[in-house]
């Protein structure tokens, strides 16, 4: 059998066209869809930081810094904390954390106001309960000097020990880690005269 040269034309063009056609289908609906994700993006991370420093009336982006932070302002524009987004790696991929810290707690080292998690990958039923309130709740408290750690055996008590979530010590130590991050980033700026 004879192949001719439409019989192979034809199908090739034909695939280009579909080809170039999705593409520019794909291309639109990026288009379309990109700022009002941004927005999105931005309008959680926003609620994210009045969720962890929930008295503050506004916040003013750190400048000049490697790190991204975030300055919890009151009534009268003074700094009463910090919110510090932070990701680690947990057992479904990377775990966006966003933490808050002012200068109020009974040490010197400050106390964490607040932990949110922006996005995960985690299990559902299993690591996802890392945004439950009763997990996330255990990080409001004064900073220790060894900072937070997570336990199992239902010992967090309060001195920086963290109940392991049932199920997901992986995705426990990635939202503790993410927090000490945001605790390490918090301290070298103050003992650094930065914030």
């Amino acid at each position: 059998m004879k192949i001719k040269f439409k019989d192979i034309l034809i199908p090739t063009v034909t695939l280009f066209v579909i080809c170039l056609v999705v593409s520019a289908l794909l291309a639109g609906t990026n288009a379309l869809t990109k700022d009002p994700i941004a927005h999105n993006e931005l309008k959680k991370s926003q609620d994210a930081m009045f969720a962890v420093c929930p008295d503050a009336v506004s916040f003013e982006g750190e400048k000049g810094l490697e790190v991204e932070v975030y300055k919890a302002l009151n009534e009268s524009g003074e700094v009463i904390g910090y919110a510090i987004p932070v990701v680690s790696k947990g057992y479904g991929g990377d775990v966006c954390v966003m933490v808050g810290i002012d200068f109020e707690g009974e040490t010197a080292l400050g106390r964490v106001t607040g932990v949110e998690i922006l996005s995960h990958s985690e299990t559902p039923g299993l690591g996802a309960n890392a945004t439950n309130e009763s997990f996330l709740k255990e990080y409001k408290q004064d900073i220790t000097a060894s900072g937070f750690s997570v336990v199992k055996d239902g010992s967090g008590d309060g001195d920086g020990k963290i109940d392991a979530i049932t199920g997901a010590t992986i995705t426990s130590n990635a939202v503790t880690n993410a927090v000490n991050e945001a605790v390490n980033i918090y301290r070298s700026l103050v003992e650094g005269g930065e914030l």
